[in-house]
């Protein structure tokens, strides 16, 4: 029966159901010992286990289902980004990889990534003395899904008749606390050779976990936290959880079973308000004082006119959300709203199926406000 269990935890999808084997086990157990000690045994561990499964699976129900839920993704190479010192996780320079998704076997896209000599995906060429546009993000800024000219730096190059640099260094699973790295790294000094005339970000509410390493793929991920309100780096989320055993014990147990990531999920949300918002603070002095340019902040975020209620991939009311964007706002960070230029449109137009991240139509709409905004028509 042990075997059985070890072998359980090491083939199933979930924690969840190795405790629904547990607890078959266990019953088991009842019936085939000898011994009321070994019985007694037997219908505990059948009923913490069955009562474990019950628990997850109760708080998987009051858990926003993610984006993307039910598509098979793949890359090749599979391992990509690949690992990186700095950045825990980054594109190789001069690389390509190739994604593809499927929903019920059916192919959603098949798109090759293409990556420049500075790691940065693969733009439209610019006139040597051109004007300098960042593009910093995750899978919205990056282009998930889409050709390479499709994403939404690309779109702004053609917006301006090629006539600017727009620098594409986006990567999908990113955090502002990733962008926070590739300033105070020093990996964006390279672009100050030519005028940087605006950095541009693309900002979702499922971000508010990153800033604190809330998702599988964050661990060698950087980890900030506030001193005096001022975000500080402290190393990675792995390192931080190896030496601190009682959060890493925390972390993993959260990871497998839904109850124990609700455990103190109110407290822990408010913190990654306050370190995200602090974040983009620090971010937007970083843009000013290094290329004296603004931060643009696009984002698809519940704002004042969005409905009520609990908004899904973040967990968080609508009010609270609402509070992060005017905070920004009050720092004088202008913001770019995509559901006001998308309102109109159904779902499929926008959207890639059964995806959730924006088509080619709506970063061709963004980039056009944004080149209204940054350049004029």
């Amino acid at each position: 029966m042990a075997g059985l269990l070890a072998a359980a935890a090491m083939l199933l999808p979930s924690a969840v159901w190795t405790c629904l084997v547990a607890a078959v086990l266990g019953l088991t157990g009842v019936v085939l010992f000898r011994g009321n000690r070994w019985r007694s045994g037997a219908l505990l561990l059948g009923a913490m286990a069955l009562g474990l499964a019950l628990l997850d699976a109760f708080a998987g129900l009051l858990t926003p289902a993610p984006m993307g839920q039910g598509l098979v993704r793949k890359t090749e190479p599979r391992w990509w980004p690949q690992p990186d010192p700095i950045m825990g996780f980054r594109p190789l320079p001069n690389s390509e990889a190739i994604a593809t998704a499927t929903w019920n076997g059916e192919m959603i896209y098949r798109r090759t990534y293409h990556f420049d000599a500075e790691a940065a995906r693969v733009t439209p060429p610019a006139p040597a003395d051109a004007d300098t546009y960042l593009f910093l993000g995750d899978s919205f800024i990056f282009g998930q899904g889409l050709l390479d000219e499709e994403a939404l730096a690309a779109q702004f190059a053609k917006a301006s008749n090629f006539k600017v640099r727009a620098v594409n260094l986006g990567v999908p699973g990113y955090g502002p606390n990733h962008l926070l790295r590739l300033f105070d790294s020093g990996l964006l000094d390279r672009y100050a050779k030519n005028p940087v005339r605006a950095v541009v970000t693309w900002i979702i509410p499922a971000q508010l976990a990153r800033v604190t390493g809330d998702g599988s793929w964050l661990g060698s991920s950087p980890r900030y936290v506030l001193e005096n309100g001022v975000p500080r780096h402290t190393g990675s989320f792995n390192e931080y959880r190896l030496l601190n055993p009682i959060a890493g014990a925390r972390y993993l147990l959260g990871e497998q079973f839904a109850f124990v990531d609700a455990i103190g999920r109110k407290q822990r949300q408010d913190e990654q308000m306050e370190l995200f918002v602090a974040i983009m603070a620090r971010l937007q002095h970083y843009a000013r004082e290094k290329f004296n340019a603004p931060l643009i902040v696009v984002y698809s975020w519940p704002d004042e006119h969005a409905n009520a209620g609990s908004w899904a991939g973040a967990g968080m009311s609508q009010p609270e959300l609402v509070s992060v964007l005017s905070r920004l706002r009050r720092q004088g960070m202008p913001l770019l709203a995509v559901d006001r230029l998308t309102w109109m449109y159904d779902v499929s137009k926008i959207l890639i199926p059964h995806d959730g991240h924006p088509n080619a139509f709506s970063n061709e709409l963004i980039a056009g406000e944004l080149k209204k905004r940054l350049i004029g028509s």
